[in-house]
């Protein structure tokens, strides 16, 4: 059900998320957490890299 603004409408009038809500918004944080994890690990090898073409320039 959608709001006249194109917004969802709450799921309940007490703010509380379905188990729907529940279970996708887990999976959300759960998948974002993985991202992130993988953006450090990749920001850890070009600082790696730097290091290395800096030593091999010199």
């Amino acid at each position: 059900m959608r709001s006249s603004s194109g917004r969802p409408a709450p799921a309940a009038s007490d703010n509380r998320l379905r188990e729907t809500e529940r279970t996708k918004l887990e999976w959300l944080r759960r998948e974002m957490g993985e991202k992130n994890k993988r953006i450090r690990e990749l920001e850890m090898e070009r600082d790696v890299f730097k290091r290395c073409m800096a030593l091999w320039v010199k």
